[in-house]
């Protein structure tokens, strides 16, 4: 029953997301602009090296671009309506809510990120010019990448909503991380000053830096599973968990 009573505030919220017009607008205008970078950079001498290049380099900015907007529309306009306690009041748990959100923005992330990664393998063939194995695998774990990198940063960034229940918080705290800002203020702060001898290899424990890790693991052939579980661990599900006991015990005053 709670399950289904779940599924069902899930199914509903997503629907609610994907008429907003700012999403509807906002995830085929990235496309366009991902569209056109793929089918005119380079010009005439452009190779199947600079169609990957491309590629990976429009990718960087989908957690940011996308990201930014899935967030706002799952979170902010949810506490803005009271949304939550409407569900909660029709019997929807607090963990409910929790895990609902967090399936939510995976399956909307799917929704945009699907369409995009089609869009980096098939263009680049209307030119003649197509990726070799090795540059075929890069876009396709960078696409896995940007999607992990997007839905950790969502997490994170979604427990700070629901232990304060201010999803401006969150929204901001989502736009440093998925503007690469936080990772790069965190490098600069831990590999210079007092903190370089100390913490200053703490930088390659950062989540982005751990996903590109694994990243270049797979590609070289080397073992990436304990990394990958590092990852996930500490950025994605640990956060999780602590959304799930903090909104637990949390008054309603949104």
């Amino acid at each position: 029953r709670e399950a289904e009573k779940m599924h069902n505030y899930m199914l509903a919220d997503i629907a609610r997301v994907l008429k907003k017009r700012s999403v509807r607008v906002g995830i085929p205008g990235f496309e366009l602009c991902l569209a056109l970078l793929l089918l005119f950079y380079g010009g005439n001498g452009a190779v199947s090296a600079d169609m990957r290049r491309a590629a990976e380099f429009a990718l960087d900015f989908f957690p940011l671009v996308i990201g930014t907007l899935l967030f706002v529309s799952v979170y902010a306009d949810d506490f803005k309506c009271r949304a939550m306690q409407v569900a909660i009041g029709a019997g929807v748990s607090r963990e409910g809510i929790v895990l609902a959100k967090f399936g939510e923005c995976a399956l909307l992330l799917l929704f945009a990120l699907v369409p995009t990664a089609a869009l980096c393998f098939l263009l680049p063939g209307t030119r003649h010019l197509f990726y070799t194995d090795a540059e075929a695998a890069s876009v396709a774990l960078t696409v896995a990448q940007v999607f992990l990198r997007t839905l950790g940063f969502m997490q994170l960034a979604a427990t700070l909503c629901f232990l304060t229940q201010n999803s401006l918080q969150g929204a901001i705290a989502f736009a440093l991380l998925s503007s690469n800002a936080m990772f790069i203020l965190i490098t600069m702060t831990l590999l210079t000053g007092p903190l370089k001898d100390n913490v200053g290899r703490l930088r390659p424990f950062l989540y982005t830096a751990l996903l590109r890790t694994v990243q270049s693991n797979i590609q070289n052939g080397k073992p990436f599973a304990g990394i990958f579980v590092l990852a996930i661990g500490m950025y994605m599900l640990l956060p999780l968990m602590l959304a799930l006991l903090g909104f637990r015990k949390k008054e309603l005053s949104f």
